[in-house]
């Protein structure tokens, strides 16, 4: 079967939302299947991307947009000939997929890709949605099309239920076809990771891992929190681990609260163990997220989480057992999640090896395999 698998991430060159699409990807490279991927063009093409080209995957990159007249006359003069098609849309055409995955890093990103949709929904597609925002401003016109869109995909894959129920609200329809999925987890090979002994300097060591994003995130609402004279007293250590396009903001922030030696930019860390290692809390402080999948992978390995109610996070948390959950990321709901977990530190690694038993219960698929599963049956 030839499979295209179309990204319309435009933030950064590599992030979550991309790992399902990808190993899904691999998978039918795997089994013989024929594969195309369209995705921006960044300067370093990110390593799974390239994994995925060596693998034999045809490859489509588009330019990002730029405020620029050059820009602008480029890209006229490049679509002359074709009667103003964009070029990913005469690369689908020669590839001529028999069936198309949209994985959007929102949920309604594809309206904003004129001939695209247009164009997708003239064969058997399916739709991944990665995010939601919660509120949200659209006219009745863009929630029709978007009903209309959902209804014509074979299937809309969603990553939590919330995110799910969130979106059937938003646009007041019942939407039969859609499905929550698992993400495929970034895990050590061996899980759970004994709990981490409380070292000689009695420095608690709290993590957060994802994205540099804080619109998304929400690092800059934690800082702020932390940087309140009460945990200014206490003894901890800040870990944040990922890259992403708010990194030198993140940097500056923690300079003008002075936070400088309570907090370490790590960068992106490839083996998972290191972290849970060095982790005694994991913290989401997150806006807005239909999953996080780290919530999922410190509850498997032992960790308590303290995170604003996004997503899956009441799925995999509970209240005072596991961890703590803020009604939503501001800087008075955190601080008191944060004081609540505080106040419980000495029961952290208990909380943790509660947080691993609780998590055994969800039973954990292999999601690129699944996938690839229905995709073959979209094509039916």
């Amino acid at each position: 079967m030839r499979i295209a698998f179309v990204s319309l991430m435009y933030d950064a060159a590599w992030g979550g939302s991309e790992v399902l699409w990808a190993k899904t990807a691999t998978q039918a490279l795997r089994e013989g299947h024929e594969v195309m991927i369209s995705t921006y063009a960044w300067p370093q093409l990110a390593q799974p991307l390239q994994e995925l080209m060596a693998a034999g995957a045809r490859t489509h990159f588009r330019r990002r947009y730029e405020p620029t007249l050059k820009f602008r006359a480029i890209d006229w003069l490049t679509r002359l000939p074709r009667k103003g098609q964009l070029p990913e849309i005469s690369a689908l055409q020669r590839f001529d997929p028999q069936v198309v995955v949209i994985s959007q890093g929102g949920w309604n990103d594809l309206l904003f890709h004129e001939q695209l949709y247009n164009w997708v929904r003239q064969r058997p597609f399916l739709l991944i949605c990665h995010n939601y925002h919660d509120p949200v401003r659209q006219s009745e016109t863009q929630r029709l099309r978007m009903i209309s869109l959902f209804g014509q995909a074979r299937e809309v894959l969603m990553i939590s239920e919330l995110q799910r129920q969130v979106i059937r609200r938003q646009l007041a329809a019942p939407l039969p076809n859609t499905r929550v999925v698992q993400n495929p987890l970034h895990l050590p090979a061996h899980y759970p990771i004994p709990y981490p002994a409380l070292p000689d300097s009695g420095t608690m060591q709290l993590a957060v891992v994802g994205s540099f994003d804080v619109d998304r995130k929400g690092q800059d609402v934690l800082l702020e929190v932390l940087a309140d004279p009460t945990w200014q007293a206490r003894n901890w250590h800040l870990n944040f681990y990922g890259l992403g396009p708010d990194e030198d903001y993140l940097r500056r922030l923690i300079v003008f609260y002075n936070l400088q030696s309570r907090v370490t930019l790590h960068g992106h860390v490839t083996d998972s163990t290191v972290i849970w290692q060095n982790t005694h809390l994991l913290i989401v402080p997150s806006r807005i997220e239909s999953g996080p999948m780290v919530v999922q992978e410190a509850a498997l390995c032992g960790r308590p989480v303290a995170a604003a109610d996004v997503g899956l996070v009441r799925t995999w948390v509970r209240e005072g057992v596991t961890g703590f959950i803020a009604a939503a990321s501001s800087v008075h709901a955190l601080h008191e999640m944060l004081e609540r977990a505080w106040d419980k530190r000495i029961e952290w690694p208990t909380m943790g090896a509660a947080a691993a038993r609780y998590a055994q219960q969800f039973p954990m698929s292999d999601p690129a395999a699944d996938m690839l599963q229905h995709i073959l049956a979209a094509e039916a």
